[in-house]
């Protein structure tokens, strides 16, 4: 059983480092795009899609939005966010947009450090 880098609230806050932050106007929502830190190789990198603003986040709780993967040159979705935010499927689209552009715009820039 593999438990040593599982999704907890401490992994995400602990864990990972922002890329990229953005607000979206329809939902009034500022969002955070994560990436997990331990994750080196540029072919299986996990983000993070975490609310910055959601009236339950603080430093000490972190309300994750979606997790997303680079699977093939495309990107794909672990947790779909319409399933768990039925609420902000009107703004999803411009709020995908502006994940997977923070996503490929870190791929395409990002250099490993060396181990």
């Amino acid at each position: 059983m593999r438990t040593e880098h599982t999704r907890s609230i401490q992994t995400i806050s602990h864990s990972t480092e922002v890329i990229d932050s953005f607000f979206d106007e329809r939902s009034q929502k500022e969002f955070s795009v994560r990436r997990l830190s331990f994750r080196h190789d540029p072919n299986r990198q996990i983000f993070i899609v975490t609310i910055s603003n959601d009236n339950k986040s603080d430093k000490f709780y972190v309300v994750p939005f979606a997790e997303l993967t680079i699977c093939r040159n495309k990107i794909r979705y672990l947790v779909k966010p319409t399933q768990q935010y039925p609420d902000l499927e009107d703004s999803f689209p411009s709020i995908s947009s502006n994940i997977e552009t923070a996503i490929c715009d870190f791929i395409r820039n990002y250099r490993p450090a060396c181990h």
